[in-house]
């Protein structure tokens, strides 16, 4: 039988442990642990003032047994650090990871409802207060209730730990397990190292950024009270600015969001006290310096930032999620704004890429200065410049380097690669072969012919907008992908109906222009002029006829979906290099890699749509299922272009797994990387310290990992990636910038 200790630990510590896991681990005191075996009653062990049970030792002691329990990181840290318990990574499970593996809620009261527990079997949440009881410091006196204090609480809340580990038994044993096991399992494993791991804080940037923000920001209050009458005292007062706006200058704008700022700013007759108003109102958006202060709320031990990643987080398709300083949604300075040498504000601002050379020749030694307000390199002043200078805010330790691989173009070539758009494939497959020939760039194809420009003329900003396009259309979007998308990176639509309309065919006109009357009728024209959605329509339309196969796969996978879950009898539909069947308690999406992607409780329903200019009605079908939106779970309608991402992106992630396992696993042969993780924490062990998107960063001794050897690594395929073109930009930095 498998040996199996169930296990959950309650703390108490000065620190809140909004300073993440690393840090309130090291400082935390461990009050309770609750413990219990495949079989048997759970028990209880109070550690400031008993000896360890014998039984809890043993099991302990012996590496034949797993130590399951959920956000199992942090009590195995608390073992180690609290009670100098340390076990191995290799022994412990955690059924938090597993649930996010499954697209099941992360948290254990979620789980037990959705595993249906019954009463008896749950978590007790009446009790749950007692943890504000009994393990933080008291408002008014900064001390600690003992046990002694409240004793009848003090047994509530034993109980309430005990039927912790209950439920997490009888949670284990309802839950799937499939993508939890293999491959899916040493990736989470390495994933606890890369956390240990953890990467560089630049501490003193941080600072210096903070302190000049503080500044930069007092300085903007004085703008708004000398613009607005002295009505307005900072531009993050939102709701007053946007009444006040309104009421001053008789204007009609609709919100005080970044794009709607952005639009009014494009106006060359705007009066010059409003722009100022508006440009500092944008300026003042930016939460670049929250992200530098959080840092430095969060570096532990040698200014590293530990357990900053949750394996599997994303939801379903298995992505990480970053939380704490969360590296996964810093800017990137190769799209941001910035105001050409002497230009003041006439016309349209053009898109330039800022390079790490300037952010670290200029940008952050103005920081440090407190001169970047003034810089005239820096369109929006300090708080666009600290935006810019954020990943520069992580940096390999002392002596070392990072280097950095970053996976080009996954997911467009994954979408053609699952559909068999050979012809795509063999585009990236030129491209990659040829990486120094722009024009071969089908990213910048698209923005080219958006632009009206060859491609070789397409500079890196501009580049974006070829890529929004792909994204936007691979999974089936329509013109509110492409709007949505637009906002997102800052792309500007209003070009398009001057470079496509001329150039489109009649035959695509005409449905662009129906397509408009349609979203005109029904109000889902986002407001775009008529060229300018046609434009847009007429995108779209050359897309699918450019790539017919992508554009079969996705109606492909719809039916396969929508037959399976009409019948649950669990027939097997292979389209888009997937399995895909359903039974009674999920529609399965089974992966190239093995790995599945489950929808829970689908459910088939049918509607009547009406044509809004006149025409035929005609029945639309569906599925919905339940999934985990923030702590709730809640049923969602699913379209085929959900099914195609997800799919996309769950590749991607398998892609990047293999890779990390791939890399993590080379550079433990290299005899410089692995005496310097010798010196390192038993569990802290490996070069990997940062992985964003699809990106894998290492922290090495300068020279010790050539950027050759690492793309060999990368471009290794697993037996499931037949044919899947892999190609990767890499570079070599002391910071988190691209050189």
């Amino acid at each position: 039988m498998l040996k199996i200790l169930f296990l959950d630990t309650e703390t108490r510590a000065r620190l809140d442990i909004s300073v993440g896991t690393d840090r309130y681990t090291r400082a935390a005191e461990c009050r309770i642990v609750t413990y219990t075996f495949v079989t048997g009653p759970a028990k209880i062990w109070l550690p400031y003032c008993q000896p360890i049970p014998q039984d809890l030792k043993d099991a302990l002691d012996d590496p034949e047994f797993l130590i399951l329990a959920h956000n199992a990181a942090f009590d195995r840290l608390i073992l180690a650090r609290a009670l100098k318990l340390v076990t191995p990574i290799s022994r412990w499970r955690c059924t938090m990871a597993a649930a996010s593996a499954h697209g099941l809620p992360g948290s254990l009261e979620a789980l037990g409802r959705v595993c249906m527990l019954t009463e008896d079997e749950g978590k007790l949440t009446e009790d749950k207060g007692l943890i504000h009881t009994f393990c933080v410091p008291q408002p008014a006196t900064g001390e600690f209730i003992e046990p002694e204090d409240k004793p009848e609480e003090w047994a509530r809340f034993c109980a309430y730990a005990i039927r912790d580990t209950e439920a997490l038994r009888a949670i284990f044993n309802r839950m799937p397990a499939v993508n939890y096991a293999g491959v899916n399992l040493r990736s989470w494993m390495l994933d606890q190292l890369v956390n240990e791991r953890g990467f560089g804080f630049d501490r003193a940037l941080a600072t210096a950024a903070s302190d000049f923000l503080d500044r930069a920001r007092e300085a903007s209050r004085k703008v708004m009270r000398e613009n607005t009458e002295n009505q307005i005292g900072s531009a993050t007062q939102a709701k007053r600015l946007l009444a006040y706006i309104r009421n001053r200058y008789d204007i009609d704008i609709e919100s005080l969001r970044a794009g709607d700022v952005r639009d009014y700013l494009e106006s060359d007759d705007l009066d010059p006290i409003l722009r100022t108003v508006l440009e500092e109102r944008l300026e003042a958006g930016k939460s670049a310096g929250t992200k530098f202060k959080r840092g430095l709320v969060l570096a532990g031990p040698e200014d590293r930032i530990r357990h900053w990643c949750r394996w599997s987080g994303a939801g379903r398709t298995g992505r990480h999620a970053a939380r704490g300083y969360q590296p996964h949604n810093m800017a990137r300075p190769a799209i941001t704004v910035r105001r050409p040498a002497g230009h003041k504000r006439a016309g349209r601002i053009e898109l330039d890429p800022v390079k790490a050379s300037t952010i670290d020749d200029v940008i952050i030694p103005g920081i440090y200065s407190k001169a970047a307000l003034n810089n005239p390199l820096i369109y929006g002043g300090p708080f666009e410049a600290v935006t810019i200078a954020v990943r520069h805010g992580i940096i390999a330790a002392q002596g070392n380097e990072l280097v950095v691989a970053d996976f080009k173009n996954v997911e467009t070539v994954i979408t053609a690669w699952v559909a068999g758009e050979t012809s795509v494939l063999n585009a990236f497959r030129d491209l990659f072969d040829n990486p120094k020939d722009k024009s071969k760039d089908p990213y910048r194809i698209i923005a080219g012919r958006m632009l009206g420009k060859p491609p070789e003329e397409v500079n890196e900003s501009e580049r974006q907008m070829g890529k929004v396009c792909i994204l936007a259309f691979g999974f089936g979007g329509g013109v509110a992908a492409l709007v949505n998308m637009a906002i997102a990176y800052q792309m500007d639509l209003e070009p398009l109906a001057f470079v496509v309309l001329p150039s489109a065919t009649p035959e695509q006109l005409e449905k662009a222009d129906r397509a408009w009357q349609r979203a005109f009728l029904t109000g889902e024209d986002f407001e775009l002029s008529r060229e300018v959605y046609m434009a847009c329509d007429i995108m779209k339309q050359s897309f699918r006829t450019a790539n017919p196969a992508i554009n079969q796969m996705r109606y492909d996978l719809n039916t396969a979906i929508l037959e399976a879950v009409a019948d649950k009898n669990g027939t097997v539909y292979n389209v888009a290099r997937c399995q895909v069947w359903c039974n009674a308690s999920f529609l399965v999406i089974q992966l190239p890699s093995g790995r599945r992607l489950l929808y829970a409780s689908p459910i088939l329903k049918q509607e009547e749509v009406e044509d809004p200019l006149g025409g035929r009605a005609w029945k639309s079908r569906y599925v919905t299922y339940l999934t985990v939106r923030g702590r709730s779970w809640r049923r969602e309608r699913a379209w085929s272009g959900l099914f195609v991402e997800n799919i996309v992106q769950a590749i991607a992630n398998d892609v990047l797994r293999a890779a990390m396992l791939r890399v993590h696993d080379d550079t433990l042969t290299v005899p410089a990387i692995k005496a310097y993780l010798d010196t390192l924490e038993p569990y802290a062990r490996t070069a990997i310290c940062l992985h964003v998107h699809d990106e894998i960063g290492l922290d090495v001794p300068k020279g010790s990992y050539s950027e050759a050897r690492f793309l060999s690594i990368i471009k290794k395929l697993e037996p499931w990636m037949g044919g899947l073109p892999i190609a990767a930009d890499l570079w070599t930095y002391e910071r988190y910038g691209k050189r």
